[in-house]
C-alpha cells in the first residue's frame, strides 16, 4: 500500500472541546492554527504537531460561555489571527504573544464567517443577523453593510469570501442561495 498523506494530528486537552475552525498562518509557513468549542485557539507547529502558543480568548473576554470561535483566519502578511464569535464579537490576537489586541461587537447576532482581501486591507464577516460587513482593517470601523440572506431555522449566513483579483464578495447562506457582489 501507499504512505497515508496525514502529516501531523494536533491535540489539545479535552475540555478544549472540538475543532471549529482551522487555517495556516500566512508569515510562518510552519505553523497552523486551531479554533475550539472553548473559545481558545492554539498555534501548532506543523512539523513536530506541537502546541506553540495559545490565544487565551477567555481572560481577554467579560461574556461567559456563549463565546465559542467559529471561524478563525490569519492576516495574509500580519502575524494576526482573527476569530468570528457566538458572543457576536470579532477578536483580533497578536500570534507572537497570544494577547488580544482588539475586540468590537461586530454584529447582532453570532458572527460565523470571516474573509481577508488578496490585499490585507478589509474583512469581511458575516453573521446570522443575516448582514455581510466590510471592514477597514486599519481602523476597526465597519465600511458597508448589505443585507444578503433570510433566516431559516435561526440562522443566516455561513460563509463569505473575496474574489482573488476582482472587485466581487461572495456569501452562502441557510436560504439555499450562494451570492456575488460587486
Amino acid at each position: 500500500g501507499g504512505r497515508s498523506p496525514l502529516l501531523s494530528t494536533f491535540t489539545v486537552d479535552t475540555e478544549e472541546g472540538v475543532p471549529t475552525s482551522v487555517d495556516f498562518v500566512r508569515c510562518d509557513p510552519h505553523q497552523m492554527v486551531a479554533s475550539y468549542t472553548s473559545s481558545n485557539s492554539y498555534i501548532f507547529d506543523i512539523e513536530t504537531g506541537k502546541q506553540v502558543l495559545m490565544l487565551d480568548t477567555k481572560a481577554n473576554s467579560d461574556s461567559a460561555g456563549r463565546n465559542q470561535i467559529n471561524r478563525i483566519i490569519n492576516h495574509p502578511t500580519l502575524p494576526i489571527s482573527i476569530t468570528a464569535h457566538e458572543d457576536r464579537h470579532i477578536r483580533f490576537f497578536d500570534n507572537n504573544t497570544g494577547k488580544i489586541i482588539h475586540s468590537m461587537v461586530a454584529h447582532l447576532d453570532s458572527v460565523t464567517s470571516l474573509a481577508i482581501d488578496p490585499n490585507g486591507l478589509y474583512l469581511l464577516s458575516g453573521s446570522h443577523d443575516c448582514s455581510i460587513r466590510l471592514w477597514n482593517l486599519d481602523s476597526k470601523t465597519c465600511v458597508q453593510e448589505i443585507t444578503s440572506h433570510r433566516k431559516k431555522f435561526d440562522e443566516s449566513i455561513h460563509d463569505v469570501a473575496f474574489h482573488p483579483q476582482k472587485p466581487y464578495i461572495a456569501s452562502a447562506g441557510a436560504d439555499a442561495l450562494a451570492k456575488v457582489f460587486v
